[in-house]
């Protein structure tokens, strides 16, 4: 619920509807864990559309809360006027 929590946090400081907790979506994901554990690349599922995802990495131990801040961490260079990034920034995780 770490994850959950911190996206809330996060959207809710921009005016954005929280999400929920989704089983399907959580089994979903785990699924796809379960895949790349193996090999954990960062490689999206390509799930067809159906669900969003975000992926993060770390060589330590890694918190929900931790990934969130790396993604909203690209706030800075995202411009909500023109739903862009700055010129040689990422911020499609923020986004």
């Amino acid at each position: 619920m770490d994850y959950v929590n911190a996206h809330n946090s996060a959207r809710a400081t921009v005016g954005v509807e929280p999400v929920t907790w989704d089983n399907t979506v959580a089994a979903f994901a785990q699924n796809y864990a379960n895949q790349r554990i193996g090999d954990c690349p960062l490689v999206h599922s390509h799930s067809g559309g159906k669900y969003g995802e975000n992926l993060a990495w770390s060589n330590a131990n890694l918190l929900g809360t931790d990934a969130v801040k790396m993604w909203v961490g690209e706030k800075a260079d995202y411009d909500y006027n023109s739903n862009t990034c700055a010129a040689g920034k990422v911020c499609g995780r923020y986004t």
